[in-house]
């Protein structure tokens, strides 16, 4: 492993079995697991604004770079700022030069990109209402647009475990490659 940190983020829609993926992940690892800060800041059946949104990003970036100070080798985060990105796209419109500035300034990584075929989960913090197709065209699209590789899982769990541990075991190799000279 090399001394640099590889992260791998896992993303998506509502309910697609993210944290699932990502605690199983960090379990079979060993790796460290940066949890989603909205649900340590979010109230459920309460109105949020702008302002929580962004204090909800600022709190993100602090868990991962906690998460890094303390890894030399894999990081899995249950979520990251790009899910805030569209989060915010799609609640507010534009993004505001703070957020666009943290996107920026991330760190090198690679994302899970959780298909909704799996069964909608009622959460009193989720907002979806279990149409998830949209969303999930516009994690597509943006991951498309960025620079950071991605692939889909889609399937059971047995599935999606599989092959986020293939991918990963991939980007691992090319990662400690890329870190041995």
């Amino acid at each position: 492993m090399s001394a640099e940190p590889f992260i791998v983020c896992l993303t998506g829609a509502e309910s697609t079995g993210k944290t699932t993926l990502a605690t199983s992940l960090a379990n079979h690892y060993g790796a460290r697991l940066v949890p989603e800060a909205a649900r340590r800041h979010l109230v459920p059946h309460r109105p949020y604004g702008p302002e929580e949104v962004l204090a909800i990003a600022r709190a993100q970036v602090l868990l991962e770079r906690e998460a890094l100070r303390g890894s030399p080798g894999l990081v899995v985060c249950d979520t990251d700022l790009l899910v805030i990105q569209v989060w915010w796209q799609v609640k507010f419109g534009p993004l505001p030069e703070e957020l666009s500035a943290a996107l920026t300034g991330r760190s090198a990584r690679a994302y899970l990109l959780t298909r909704p075929d799996i069964p909608w989960m009622p959460d009193p913090l989720r907002e979806s209402g279990g149409e998830r197709s949209d969303l999930h065209r516009r994690y597509q699209r943006t991951l498309a647009d960025g620079p950071h590789p991605y692939v889909e899982l889609g399937g059971s769990l047995d599935d999606r475990l599989a092959a986020a541990r293939r991918q990963i075991d991939q980007w691992l190799s090319v990662h400690a490659c890329a870190n041995c000279s």
